[in-house]
């Protein structure tokens, strides 16, 4: 969508000192209504009543198009911990909407003063060291999304008990694992990928 910052906001943005700060939020992360809240800055952020936790992320600088469009952002948050390629390998991030928020120190007490860019996921990549998402502004293609299907190694993508699924048996849950399927004896039917590397990942 197009973006309208204000003749001051480009000035403050531009200067040598006091540089924007930079808040990530994740909608959606696992399906449940859960926000993930991340800033690059040196420290933990609290705006607008909600505190970002300081997290490695970086993303490209955000451009326009010739009709004011932003077209894809390159987005990547640290995984040294794992948190990241862990959320990623158990929860399909494909298509869930971010957000890049900017604004100033000086303003943190403002909730109006910052200039938000929305996007989609595209897809996405994970190393040992970090994930790397590419960003879209829009995402459905006449409201399909593509692929029709998540590819993770440990993560069956099947509705417990569907036709895909297959089991009939006596138990009521299951956490989607290998594991879980060998157990309830229906691994023929797991609906995950196991030969995909355990050490890299990729979506798109």
């Amino acid at each position: 969508m197009p973006r309208n910052p204000s003749g001051e906001f480009i000035t403050r943005k531009n200067a040598e000192v006091n540089k924007p700060i930079f808040l990530y939020v994740i909608y959606n992360w696992d399906g449940a209504s859960n926000n993930l809240y991340y800033t690059n800055h040196k420290t933990n952020i609290t705006y607008n009543g909600q505190v970002y936790t300081k997290f490695p992320g970086t993303h490209e600088a955000i451009g326009e198009n010739t009709t004011g469009e932003i077209d894809t952002v390159r987005f990547t948050l640290g995984n040294a911990t794992r948190v990241i390629g862990y959320y990623l390998e158990n929860y399909e991030w494909r298509g869930k909407k971010v957000s890049i928020i900017q604004v100033f120190a000086d303003k943190l007490d403002d909730a109006s003063a910052n200039i938000t860019d929305t996007y989609y996921i595209d897809s996405y990549s994970t190393t040992k060291e970090g994930a790397t998402f590419i960003l879209t502004s829009k995402f459905d293609i006449l409201n399909v999304v593509l692929p029709a299907r998540r590819y993770s190694r440990n993560y069956c993508g099947w509705k417990f008990k569907s036709t895909e699924c297959g089991y009939s048996g006596a138990e009521t849950e299951c956490n989607k694992t290998l594991a879980r399927c060998r157990i309830l004896s229906n691994s023929e039917r797991f609906g995950g990928f196991p030969s995909i590397p355990s050490k890299r990942m990729v979506l798109g």
